[in-house]
């Protein structure tokens, strides 16, 4: 039976790039769906009507979410596994019918934006070109073609300027290959054996979310080495998606330092409800960390920059009172202008 789920408001549902094999019904609030647009790779938001569902092609497909789905006022969900929305469907032919709907718009909307992609005047060099290519690969998770591209670049130009990104491109998607969409092993299969089935043939659904496998600890210091320098040279959504990696992870020594890089590229981009909610997740797990004061302070300035200096100060002074010296002129400086803007 589908369950029913209550979602505050701020809240997120799930993030782009989760594994999840749930189909969602809205019953009542607001929802919206936050994802990049493949042409110009501006953000583009959907918003979820009452009784919607969604997240129904990754949850069927059995690849990883394309879209973030955040909770903008407290709603009422009810959640589907594939099998309880595949029954429910074939009991109601009308829900078929309005799939086909908007996957076919859907369609449509990629194959444009495909087309014009493709009739671009733009031109790029074949090194810079060759880059971009594994690098999309590899943030799509097509990891075994990620691994190909990379390594071709890496023959092609042996002193290339992108050569410090390219090494962990390899050497991670080695460790996650079997992983990338529709290529995940199936029970019984040998750990890095290629499936018994055709590259074509359709896996039947998970019955659950499938896990990256784990990566060794020098593959995950080059991917957080990666974060930081992507992070240096303000690509503060590249630099995301490497710290997020490595949290999703759980393992190493680089966990609690790639949540405070996350946030502080989730914050530099204006994504305030998703910092929020991953400094929220990391205050739960990691209660006595000694970076705890800057993700408090982090969440301070997410507050701070909504407007609501209110709820900032709050954080400001928890976090006053566990900072370093190096870190409290800093926050005695956000103290001072959010009292300054609640007593204006």
């Amino acid at each position: 039976m589908p369950k029913a789920v209550q979602y505050s408001a701020n809240s997120v549902i799930y993030f782009s790039g989760d594994f999840d094999a749930r189909v969602f019904l809205l019953h009542s609030g607001h929802i919206a769906l936050n994802s990049l647009d493949i042409e110009t790779g501006a953000q583009v938001t959907e918003y979820i009507k009452t009784g919607e569902f969604f997240g129904v092609k990754s949850a069927l497909g059995n690849y990883p979410r394309e879209e973030s789905a955040m909770v903008l006022t407290d709603s009422l969900v009810y959640t589907f596994s594939v099998a309880e929305f595949e029954d429910f469907a074939q009991k109601n032919t009308r829900i078929i019918l309005q799939m086909l709907k908007v996957f076919s718009r859907q369609l449509r909307n990629v194959h444009h934006q495909l087309e014009s992609l493709m009739d671009s005047k733009q031109q790029t060099n074949n090194e810079d070109g060759l880059f971009t290519v594994a690098t999309a690969f590899y943030k799509s998770q097509h990891y075994q073609a990620a691994a190909q591209v990379a390594a071709r670049y890496r023959a092609l130009y042996p002193a290339g300027k992108h050569l410090a990104a390219i090494g962990p491109i390899i050497t991670n998607s080695a460790q996650m290959a079997g992983r990338s969409f529709g290529e995940a092993r199936q029970p019984g299969d040998a750990a890095g054996n290629p499936s018994s089935q055709p590259s074509g043939a359709a896996h039947p659904p998970a019955t659950g979310p499938i896990q990256p496998a784990p990566l060794d600890e020098a593959s995950l210091d080059l991917s957080f080495q990666l974060a930081e320098d992507l992070a240096k040279q303000e690509k503060w959504a590249d630099a995301y998606k490497q710290y997020h990696t490595i949290i999703e992870m759980k393992q190493g020594t680089k966990v609690e330092a790639s949540y405070l890089g996350a946030a502080r590229c989730l914050y530099k981009q204006s994504e305030f409800v998703r910092c929020i909610q991953l400094g929220t997740s990391f205050i739960t797990q990691f209660p006595k960390s000694l970076k705890l004061a800057e993700i408090l302070m982090f969440l301070g300035l997410c507050y701070q920059g909504m407007d609501r200096p209110d709820k900032a100060l709050p954080f400001y002074d928890k976090a006053l009172m566990m900072a370093g010296p190096l870190l409290v002129p800093k926050i005695k400086e956000l103290q001072a202008a959010c009292e300054g803007a609640i007593h204006a």
